[in-house]
């Protein structure tokens, strides 16, 4: 593969002081055949104001689009990749940013798979966060590169742990696949929380997909963003867990029971809506349908010395 067109596709809303963070960083790679598409949920003139400015300090090509009413973040990605002219579509969400070799490194894994736009491939990189704005501390993720787990499913690699750790980690911003990919498996419209695993496991599911991964860390998963308007951080464990129940062929036994652990217990653990009794009552209910297997791991016992350590 030459170098082909990359478009990346941003969704936002009215935040054009993340979103120029985020483009910035694109228009710093030093991979060049680059176009950038921002989708608008709704609509923002603080943002169009900001594009205008942006194409007048870049050779990049940047193209806004401005969904009017609101359509939701999967609907925003899916309408910025049919848009797209790119054979390649990196996903960037607005508040994340990139390396400027997070491309060139992912182009350069991919030529070295010999692989091609007519290929099903999905490229992930590492990434860099912290658990605060003024700690700055960064972690490494994954904690286990994909081609060290063993694992052959995403699902798998997502959820399942070992010793007292997760395994794997794939976040939108991490990712580029060709665009025929994410035209035959869109994001799914109108889901309020688990876009991207939602999607990830559909891709999984329904190609036969080639997944590498650029281990070095290529972008900075910031936490400066306000909790309550990051869509990953609020607590809807029911809704969590009616989307595992509709994912459920999906997972193997340690990788299900992992999550319940995971995102089910843990929400319920800290849902204060619930009086401390309803907590209790609902983990005890979620608890003893465990297996005994997973009731002896480590990683089970971590989980409820976590909870203990963080009830009311």
């Amino acid at each position: 593969m030459n170098e082909p067109l990359i478009s990346v596709v941003i969704p936002t809303f009215d935040r054009p002081f993340f979103l120029k963070r985020a483009i910035e960083s694109v228009i710093k790679q030093d991979y060049k055949n680059i176009e950038i598409v921002v989708v608008v949920d709704g609509f923002s003139a603080r943002t169009g104001e900001y594009i205008e400015q942006a194409k007048k300090m870049s050779n990049i090509e940047i193209n806004l689009i401005q969904t009017n009413t609101k359509v939701g973040g999967s609907e925003a990605r899916n309408i910025g990749v049919k848009k797209a002219n790119g054979e390649l579509i990196g996903l960037l969400d607005d508040d994340d940013e990139w390396f400027s070799d997070k491309l060139s490194s992912q182009m350069d894994l991919i030529n070295k798979n010999q692989l091609s736009i007519d290929d099903d491939f999905l490229c992930f990189t590492s990434l860099e966060r912290y658990k605060s704005p003024n700690q700055k501390k960064y972690d490494k993720l994954p904690n286990i590169d994909y081609k060290n787990s063993g694992k052959k499913t995403i699902s798998d690699y997502l959820f399942e742990t070992k010793g007292l750790r997760n395994i794997g980690f794939i976040q939108t911003s991490t990712v580029l696949v060709p665009k025929h990919i994410l035209i035959e498996t869109p994001f799914t419209k109108g889901l309020i929380k688990h876009q991207d695993w939602d999607w990830l496991l559909n891709v999984d599911n329904s190609h036969n997909l080639t997944i590498i991964q650029v281990e070095d860390p290529k972008i900075i998963y910031h936490s400066d963003v306000p909790m309550d308007s990051r869509v990953g951080y609020i607590n809807r464990w029911n809704f969590t867990e009616q989307w595992l129940e509709t994912h459920k062929e999906f997972f193997s036994k340690l990788a299900y029971e992992s999550f319940v652990l995971n995102y089910i217990l843990l929400g319920i653990a800290s849902d204060k809506n619930l009086s401390r009794a309803q907590r209790r009552l609902e983990i005890k209910t979620r608890y003893q349908n465990l297996s005994l297997t997973t009731k002896f791991r480590p990683y089970t016992w971590k989980i409820i010395i976590y909870m203990m350590k963080n009830k009311d």
